[in-house]
């Protein structure tokens, strides 16, 4: 693996058909002909695809299958958990947060512990997030 930057990481997963070859390998760890068939992508959009996610060592090869690497598992989880951020509504419980942070006349800010119940109100049923929010002080 050559030296590789989070621009080329994020490149490699950056449009529909490269996120849905990523996420495919890390669910189903399948064949080339299967993975291909099963996105309906042309043969060339796929080797395009995973090669870059090759090069930047997010997918392994071996014995015709391709899976992901450690490190490839560590980016799934931190994509799944941004796609997870913007689906069940978590967007506008974020923006909601956003919102409480500084009052619009900016005179009243949140006490952390103000801040914190709220994050565990509006995300109690998703804790990765709750943690990641919690964890991260206010800005």
């Amino acid at each position: 693996m050559e030296s590789v930057s989070l621009a080329n990481i994020l490149g490699a997963i950056s449009n529909e058909n490269a996120l849905a070859v990523f996420k495919t390998i890390a669910d189903t760890k399948g064949d080339t002909d299967i993975l291909r068939t099963k996105l309906n992508i042309t043969r060339k959009q796929y080797y395009s695809r995973i090669s870059a996610l090759l090069k930047t060592g997010l997918v392994k090869r071996k014995n015709g299958r391709y899976s992901l690497t450690v490190f490839g598992e560590l980016v799934y989880d931190a994509v799944m958990t941004l796609e997870k951020a913007f689906n069940d509504n978590n967007y506008w419980k974020l923006k909601a947060i956003d919102s409480f942070e500084i009052a619009p006349d900016q005179s009243q800010e949140l006490s952390i512990e103000e801040r914190n119940k709220i994050i565990e109100t509006l995300l109690r049923d998703d804790g990765k997030i709750k943690d990641i929010l919690i964890a991260k002080p206010a800005s």
